[in-house]
């Protein structure tokens, strides 16, 4: 029988996801997507296997209201744009604003209580993240019921322990009993943490070792303790309000400037960090933000590409970086005295200069007495004053930074709009995907890979993912007030005295050393898993299959498996495993920047990626591909 004699065939696929978090749900609307158009030629049946599906620790829908996204409202969608996702067509739903508009949710006096009490929420509000919770479980929902008739859900509340290879497809235990048996997996089941440590000296009974959740991980601290949180960024400012407002105290927001009035049960907090820099504040979302860069391109890349295949990030890249930033602040500040035509006629300008290799020199360029780039990237306690100053004792690096907080929340107060500033840092946010194009894959050295994720990455997230203007200022309220200090400065020594049973923490940058003794120490941040084996969940057992290795197994920075360019994961005998795609934060350092949420109406790598591979997938069990492959002779699946 020839090909065209074959009868009419439905093939069946058999997919599993694993993880049911913000990815795995993205990779589920594209498989309902994609199973639509293809329609009944192609019968699907995908296992959802998570134990708490649509609900990742982090947005836990039981969590208290003082836990905020770091992200207006009207700034989340889980749906994608058709930027985004060009193979099926994206399913259409609400923003995390409109969907909490027509709940008629509302913004209580406090300002992060959400309820029917209050003022209705705006576009620029950052809601809780249990409220984000509840919308994850409603995007679920949504999806389950839009599946066509040829896709069929399996659900298994239960986690993956095992995988093994069978064929082209795979093999998954469950913990509950389970087996599956799949043509294809998904593994998207975000950061795997390093555990805890265990010490025999009595050091890892106080050490809060991994950050969340909230407030359970300070169930402990009684008030007349001392935490030390090591971090000045979003899990740190987490902490703080679970030993602050979350032990009962309240912000006087009647009064001006605001003051925090104590419930008595907060502990003595104290911060400190590596850098000793705090992040700035963010302003309310701008689409002025936006334009095509000029500088930092993907040509520009190109070019430096064609001398050197792996680019040396601040020899290379940075300086275009620093280049954009100032390109911003000239265009921002066009744009608020001058106009929009003016603006356009500088970004015509510019791109001229860039055409011709002589950006730098550009004569409507601020200089650094107007707009220092440098500065403002790598962070400066006292802007045009001494750092020595800053760092002459415990008293003198606390007010500096107060000082920097309230100087950056005034700009953050302004706006993109009235802000250069913050307009021109904002450029690091908005050129991600540039980046991306320039470091990953190994677009790098190692040793500047290693370099960017040591330093750069905060460099960047100290500009653009800081806490937004308000939790900013209350944080300052409460640096003010005494309730939280930060005397220690950059980069203090930090042991464990065990005649005391307490930890000490000295300083090595203040010129007047500073020591202090804390009952607790705060991990606040989260360090991802740096042995893969030993990892309980699938991805341990992932690893001693020999499915995915290490991407930098010499590497004391870069923790990610080894992805290719598709995202399946490349094993120790170096080869992609094609029956499995792996998304999210697992692949932080092959791939850059995949702990965000996504956008409405924006492209979205995340989204994009998870399109191509559902369409991949799809694109092998088309029956007139399999008809054809069996007319020419090739192995069938």
């Amino acid at each position: 029988m020839s090909a065209h004699d074959a009868p009419e065939q439905r093939e069946a696929v058999t997919v599993a996801i694993v993880g049911l978090g913000v990815r795995g749900l993205s990779v589920l609307e594209r498989l309902v997507s994609h199973a639509a158009v293809v329609g009944p030629a192609v019968t699907m049946r995908v296992h959802l296997i998570d134990a708490r599906p649509a609900q990742p620790r982090q947005y836990d829908v039981g969590q208290p209201d003082y836990l905020l996204l770091n992200h207006a409202c009207a700034q989340v969608s889980m749906f994608p744009s058709d930027r985004s996702v060009t193979r099926a067509p994206a399913i259409s739903g609400p923003s995390l604003f409109d969907w909490a508009r027509e709940r008629d949710l509302r913004v209580a006096d406090d300002g992060f209580t959400v309820g029917s009490a209050g003022r209705p929420a705006t576009p620029d509000d950052n809601l809780p993240r249990r409220v984000f919770g509840e919308y994850l479980v409603w995007f679920y929902e949504r999806l389950r019921a839009k599946v066509p008739d040829n896709l069929r859900l399996i659900d298994h509340l239960s986690e993956a322990a095992d995988i093994v290879p069978r064929g082209a497809g795979s093999v998954l235990r469950l913990d509950n009993g389970d087996r599956i048996e799949a043509d294809h997996v998904f593994v998207t089941v975000g950061q795997r943490p390093q555990p805890a440590p265990s010490a025999e000296d009595g050091s890892s009974r106080r050490l809060i070792g991994l950050p969340y959740p909230l407030p359970e991980q300070f169930a402990s601290v009684r008030p007349s303790d001392t935490v030390a949180i090591a971090g000045l960024g979003l899990t740190a400012a987490d902490a703080i309000f679970a030993l602050t407002v979350g032990r009962g105290g309240r912000f006087d927001r009647t009064v001006s400037p605001e003051r925090y009035v104590p419930s008595g049960r907060e502990p003595r907090i104290v911060l400190f960090s590596r850098s000793g820099l705090p992040y700035r504040a963010r302003p309310t979302p701008s689409p002025s933000v936006s334009y095509e860069p000029v500088a930092l391109t993907r040509a520009a890349i190109d070019r430096l590409r064609a001398r050197t295949p792996r680019l040396d990030f601040e020899r290379d890249v940075l300086p275009l970086l620093l280049l954009e930033l100032r390109v911003a602040y000239r265009r921002a500040t066009l744009l608020r005295d001058a106009g929009r035509e003016d603006a356009e006629a500088f970004l015509l300008g510019a791109r001229a200069a860039a055409a011709e290799g002589c950006l730098a020199t550009f004569a409507d360029l601020p200089g650094p007495a107007e707009f220092d780039a440098g500065a403002a990237y790598h962070g400066v306690l006292t802007p045009g004053g001494t750092e020595s100053a800053a760092l002459a004792d415990a008293q003198s690096y606390q007010r500096s930074i107060e000082s920097w907080l309230a100087a950056d929340i005034a700009q953050a107060v302004r706006g993109f709009e009235a802000s250069p500033f913050k307009a021109a840092t904002e450029t690091a946010r908005e050129v991600r995907d540039l980046l991306r194009y320039a470091i990953e894959f190994g677009g790098l050295t190692n040793a500047s890979l290693d370099r960017f994720y040591s330093y750069h990455v905060e460099a960047i997230n100290r500009l653009v993912i800081g806490p937004e203007k308000e939790r900013a200022r209350d944080i300052l309220t409460l640096l003010r007030s005494g309730t939280v200090t930060a005397p220690l400065g950059p980069d203090p020594l930090v042991s464990w005295d065990g005649g005391s049973h307490a930890w000490t923490l000295s300083s090595t940058a203040l010129a007047v050393p500073e020591t202090i003794s804390a009952d607790w120490l705060y991990r606040g941040f989260t360090n991802r898993l740096r042995s893969l084996e030993s990892d309980p969940t699938i991805v341990g057992a992932m690893a001693r299959r020999g499915l995915v290795r290490r991407y930098r197994p010499e590497s004391t920075v870069v923790s990610s498996i080894d992805v290719d360019g598709d995202g399946h994961p490349i094993g120790v005998n170096g080869e992609p495993a094609a029956g499995i795609s792996v998304f999210g934060l697992l692949c932080e350092g092959a791939t850059f920047y995949n702990g965000y949420l996504t956008s409405p109406g924006r492209f979205e790598r995340a989204q994009f990626d998870a399109d191509r591979a559902v369409a991949e997938l799809l694109d092998k069990a088309r029956p007139e591909r399999r008809v054809v492959s069996a007319a020419e002779g090739s192995t069938q699946r």
